[in-house]
């Protein structure tokens, strides 16, 4: 009951920021979403599994910047998912809360 509850929390959540890109950038992208899936476990591996599972053209993740001392350039994540995917990966810089 209580992952249930953190999922539907997660999904909400999503929801919400994507409605924020759409208003952000006066476009269409909610059209272009045709599915949000969550899954529980270790996001690198989830990642690829669904990019395969979904027949996914391209992928794309958002990225939190650490700071250049203390993770270069990108994060665990997104650095783990680009050596091992074999699709075009765009990476999208997601603001500092």
């Amino acid at each position: 009951m209580v992952e249930k509850d953190r999922i539907d929390r997660a999904q909400q959540e999503i929801e919400k920021r994507r409605k924020a890109i759409n208003e952000l950038a006066n476009s269409d992208i909610h059209k272009s979403v045709s599915n949000i899936i969550i899954r529980i476990g270790d996001p690198v591996e989830e990642i690829l599994k669904v990019a395969d599972e979904e027949r996914c053209d391209v992928v794309i993740l958002g990225c939190r910047e650490e700071g250049f001392l203390t993770q270069p350039f990108l994060g665990r994540v997104c650095d783990a998912v680009l050596h091992r995917i074999r699709k075009p990966v765009f990476i999208i810089p997601l603001p500092v809360e």
